[in-house]
């Protein structure tokens, strides 16, 4: 083989993963949200998931999406493990549609397609449109590519060097696995890898058993996808990653054993018409191959949907106690930008996680104000920086979220979204503000604090602390009840703040209490006012869906 026949080859497979990248993502733009919207409702039963999965995989053309999607809504907490595995169960079955498609050999007639794609590139009226030209011409354009690819190799019949090294891997089942699966991996496409192998079969390259062996290898590469979207997320993600990993190794081994055996050949051949001696007829055999492996393998395990969620939850262990991100984020998956609705929850999530820390530091503050501890200010100084750190992290990710994104609605949104984050970003402000009053200005006066003023100040530490959580509820269910409460706390708080304020000045003006000390509560209770204030903004924001009136 020539370095022109090498050139082709990789050009071809270049291409190829090309115009599946492109009919794939044009696929997602069509239906995607839509997909994401069944993913969640539909999935209630492991069958339902299998369906589901199916389903959606089969129309966006894309194991490796669906994958990706899959473990976006478990991270964000939408879907749990035991729905996660029906739908991976189900996207291994959707995925073989591709094989099927392949195994037409529709190239005499790829070149019709690609005319009519690009064709409508330059006629296209509308964005759906466009859309639909991109899926057309990556379609015509996988048939072209596998035939450059197929005439590239063919010229390896005549090399003896060549056909001893295919056969050295492919008559050794083990060998043939790792060669599936390394392969797949480093394309992380296992459409791609089942269309080289098409290749090799139809180019009599490899005979029906060695590619056998080689598709169940790429059943197991195809699941480092999976593992790459589960990296710096939940543990229940890289659960479901763990699952899909075993689901496809275990079904793997299986039908290798039944392959070696001839076991699984003779299905083949009852379940496939024609000749299987027929070299015409070999990728009908090896996509057949692809789908009734993983349609069985999903038979199999189905029941035992449990037993794999409970191996993958003892493997990788949840943490019970709650968990502080001191501003590196969880819930901001860029591979959910693709799924803007999600997007949306999952920085609401982390808008949450700032509203957490600033109620972790006025809870601080008060323990350092109790026990008279001034030495540990660095932890306020730590939470800070940490809630100014999310701001900017949620505010990067609603702005690329913002470019990429085509719904109207979403970016409807983002404004006001923006708006909210600084003014949660403004509420760490002030309980920082709050810690220098109470361990600063009021520990540095040497007499006991006054006690009706100390009484003042845990009410109100008391009432907005709930305030705090009240807010983390809401933005989880947008609960109307949670909102009134939040008005009248807020109410509350500010109808009595002039009485105070007054009532206080009076005290220090006829000599009622040490002058510092009033001045210092007022400026304790401005804050807490202020800061009252801004979680009432959210709520009005989020009452509105984050849209300007």
């Amino acid at each position: 083989m020539n370095i022109i026949l090498c050139i082709n080859f990789f050009g071809g497979l270049a291409l190829f993963l090309y115009a599946l990248k492109i009919m794939n993502d044009n696929l997602q733009a069509v239906a995607g949200n839509r997909m994401k919207n069944i993913l969640k409702k539909l999935t209630d039963t492991p069958l339902k998931g299998v369906l589901v999965g199916v389903a959606v995989t089969g129309i966006i053309q894309s194991s490796s999406a669906t994958s990706v999607m899959v473990i976006g809504l478990v991270n964000a907490g939408i879907m749990s493990l035991a729905q996660a595995i029906g739908v991976i169960m189900g996207t291994n079955i959707g995925t073989t549609v591709t094989a099927q498609i392949i195994a037409f050999n529709l190239g005499n007639y790829a070149y019709i397609l690609v005319i009519t794609g690009i064709i409508m590139m330059f006629i296209r009226s509308s964005k759906a449109m466009e859309r639909w030209s991109y899926i057309i011409f990556g379609f015509g354009l996988l048939f072209v590519t596998l035939k450059l690819m197929s005439d590239s190799v063919i010229p390896l019949r005549e090399s003896e060097m060549a056909l001893n090294y295919l056969q050295q891997v492919y008559s050794k089942p083990l060998l043939a696995l790792l060669a599936g699966a390394v392969f797949t991996m480093i394309i992380q496409s296992s459409s791609a890898s089942v269309g080289i192998i098409l290749v090799l079969a139809t180019s009599q390259l490899i005979d029906l058993e060695g590619a056998l062996y080689l598709i169940f290898g790429c059943n197991i590469g195809t699941t480092i996808t999976a593992w790459l979207a589960a990296i710096n997320v939940s543990r229940a993600a890289k659960q479901v990653a763990l699952v899909h990993t075993l689901f496809n190794l275990i079904g793997a081994i299986i039908f290798t054993i039944l392959t070696y055996i001839g076991l699984f050949t003779r299905f083949l051949d009852f379940v496939t018409p024609g000749d299987i001696n027929n070299m015409s007829n070999l990728p009908r055999y090896i996509a057949n191959a692809h789908t009734y492996f993983n349609i069985i393998s999903c038979l199999i395990f189905l029941p035992f949907t449990g037993v794999l969620a409970k191996i993958a939850s003892f493997v990788i262990r949840n943490e019970n106690k709650e968990v502080f991100t001191y501003g590196d984020p969880k819930h901001l998956d860029v591979n959910l930008i693709k799924s803007p609705e999600i997007a949306i929850n999952q920085a609401i999530k982390e808008m949450q996680e700032m509203l957490r820390l600033s109620k972790k530091s006025l809870l601080t503050s008060m323990e350092l104000f109790s026990t008279r501890n001034y030495r540990d200010q660095e932890k306020i100084t730590k939470i800070e920086n940490a809630i100014d750190n999310l701001q900017k992290e949620i505010t990067l990710y609603l702005i690329k979220l913002n470019e990429r994104t085509s719904s109207r609605l979403i970016v409807q949104k983002i404004p006001a979204l923006l708006h909210t984050i600084n003014d949660i970003e403004r509420i760490g402000d002030y309980a920082e503000h709050i810690n220098e009053i109470l361990n600063t200005q009021i520990l540095s006066e040497s007499a006991d604090f006054n006690a009706d003023f100390m009484k003042i100040i845990n009410h109100k530490h008391e009432r907005i602390l709930y305030m705090i959580d009240l807010c983390i509820s809401y933005l989880d269910s947008f609960d109307a009840k949670n909102q009134k409460k939040i008005f009248d706390i807020e109410k509350s708080l500010s109808s009595k703040h002039k009485e105070l304020r007054l009532e206080i000045l009076q005290m220090i003006r006829t000599s009622g209490c040490i002058a510092m000390e009033g001045l210092h509560t007022i400026d304790y209770i401005d804050a807490i006012d202020s800061l009252a204030l801004k979680i009432k903004n959210i709520v009005v924001a989020g009452s509105h869906g984050f849209m300007y009136k």
